[in-house]
């Protein structure tokens, strides 16, 4: 089968970041609502996060003010170490979807190294580029997260 030269390429996106907490406590920021509400976009007073994280589950963080909507299912769950969800994000742009997720968790120390990838069908690199200063801030929300 030969690519569409009209499609967008799948790009990825990688980062990681060590969180001086340890690895429970991490994996609950990133598995429920209260921890959540902590870190995720919360510069924001309005924000809204409901999450159910398990196997086909699914997880909705909104900012009516910003405009701005990520929902997604989750695909793994295997508690405490890996994360892997689908992601759509809706904004006044339109809506960016048939993205993907994966964020390992490792003890290091009693800190926890955070590792993410998120990969789309992004036709620019701008689009990667976008998300990395998006996860970079959230990230070292989590990093600074009590």
């Amino acid at each position: 089968m030969r690519n569409d030269p009209r499609s967008p390429a799948t790009r990825e996106l990688r980062m990681e970041t060590v969180v001086a907490s340890p690895l429970p406590y991490v994996w609950a920021a990133w598995t429920t609502e209260p921890g959540l509400a902590r870190w995720w976009w919360n510069h924001w007073a309005d924000v809204e996060i409901d999450v159910d994280a398990r196997v086909g589950g699914a997880y909705r963080f909104a900012a009516p003010h910003a405009g701005i909507v990520v929902t997604g299912t989750y695909l793994e769950v295997h508690e405490p170490t890996r994360l892997v969800f689908t992601w759509e994000w809706r904004d006044a742009d339109g809506v960016q979807s048939d993205e993907t997720v994966e964020v390992d968790f490792v003890d290091v120390d009693g800190a926890t190294m955070v590792a993410l990838v998120h990969r789309g069908p992004w036709a620019e690199e701008s689009a990667a580029d976008s998300y990395r200063q998006g996860w970079a801030f959230v990230l070292d929300a989590l990093a600074r997260a009590e």
